[in-house]
């Protein structure tokens, strides 16, 4: 029952990466305040969901040595499979002199770097249900918060390489079944033992606080810091709310 549960929501989670995809093709490139308050928003839960959820389920569940091989873990292989995923705002008006193949082969540099990227994702979220029910639920929604803009970095070279949109979605679909199958491995490995849980909280504690410190965060305060830091408050009354729910 537990694995079923766990697929059908890493399979939602990473369906988000789908929809970010679907309101660039759709909606077009969101503005540099909305992004900013957005990703702002998604580094805030996923740092309250470290440390109100992942760390003391981690410390409950074993022994303080598991924490700190787990984090450096978590952060490493992200840093290992970290890829710039902007928009290409920054390049100016050089970027937008790119040709349609320049773009194509950005945007497939990026497809590879994200594909591998959620494979350790689905793993926190394996990881966390298999510890606390409502800590693999945190995650997964601070993943899917995480993944829209990640979507919206998919599809906007591929847009601007004139690939077909079907192919684009196509494209996004594939990319987002990395997060179940990280999700099954995760489930699949961190139920043996209590050290094993606390190694694969700690491993998601890494990951995520690798996103917050190297993406999320400094992307948002770059694009229009007051709208970043408003999305960091609200996350701090969203957060607040949810655990009161779960």
């Amino acid at each position: 029952m537990l694995i079923n549960e766990l697929l059908i929501i890493s399979m939602g989670t990473g369906l988000t990466t789908v929809l970010g995809a679907l309101l660039t093709l759709v909606v077009g490139m969101p503005g540099r305040k909305l992004m900013a308050f957005y990703l702002g928003m998604s580094a805030g839960i996923m740092t309250l969901v470290i440390l109100a959820d992942l760390l003391p389920a981690a410390l409950r569940e074993g022994e303080w040595y598991g924490v700190l091989l787990g984090v450096p873990v978590g952060v490493l292989l992200l840093r290992l499979l970290h890829h710039d995923k902007g928009t290409h705002e920054s390049d100016g008006e050089e970027g937008y002199k790119r040709t349609s193949r320049d773009w194509r082969g950005a945007g497939w540099l990026m497809a590879a770097a994200l594909a591998l990227h959620h494979i350790p994702e689905g793993i926190a979220i394996g990881a966390g249900f298999q510890a606390h029910h409502s800590a693999g639920v945190m995650i997964a929604l601070s993943m899917s918060l995480h993944n829209i803009p990640e979507g919206i970095g998919l599809a906007a070279p591929f847009l601007l390489g004139k690939m077909r949109r079907r192919s684009i979605l196509l494209l996004a679909f594939l990319i987002s079944l990395s997060i179940p199958a990280g999700a099954w491995l995760g489930g699949m490995y961190f139920m043996s033992s209590p050290e094993a849980i606390t190694f694969g909280m700690s491993f998601a504690m890494g990951a995520m606080a690798y996103l917050v410190w190297k993406e999320l965060g400094p992307s948002g305060l770059a694009m229009h810091r007051l709208s970043a830091q408003f999305g960091m408050l609200l996350s701090l009354v969203a957060m607040v709310l949810l655990h009161m729910a779960v």
